[in-house]
């Protein structure tokens, strides 16, 4: 898998009653330790998932994101979508988690 731009994954339906373009951006707030998700439609914030829960690991978000896009009118992710979404909050943790997340892939890729 290409883990190159992770920062801001694209989502668009065009099978919806409106095409919907958006994306997400998955965050990592270092002083509460905890992770969150914005989404953005039509290159304008348009709501936060996790900002009043309490995600501590990056698989939390995860777990309900469907539901939430689904609030928000956009379709739920697909598996891949959804394994690029984790990288990147792992990513935006940084360190240590996202070099071990980096060694898991290259040795994933080996097999």
């Amino acid at each position: 898998m290409d883990f190159t731009n992770i920062t801001r994954l694209p989502i668009v339906d065009l099978e919806a009653i409106e095409a919907v373009h958006a994306e997400l951006r998955p965050i990592f707030d270092p002083v509460l330790r905890t992770f969150s998700v914005q989404l953005w439609k039509d290159s304008e914030p348009s709501g936060n998932h996790g900002l009043t829960d309490n995600f501590r690991y990056a698989d939390e978000p995860l777990e309900a994101i469907d539901a939430f896009l689904a609030e928000s009118g956009v379709r739920a992710l697909t598996r891949a979508e959804a394994v690029l979404l984790y990288a990147g909050l792992v990513h935006a943790k940084g360190g240590p988690d996202w070099a071990i997340f980096q060694m898991q892939v290259a040795a994933a890729e080996q097999v």
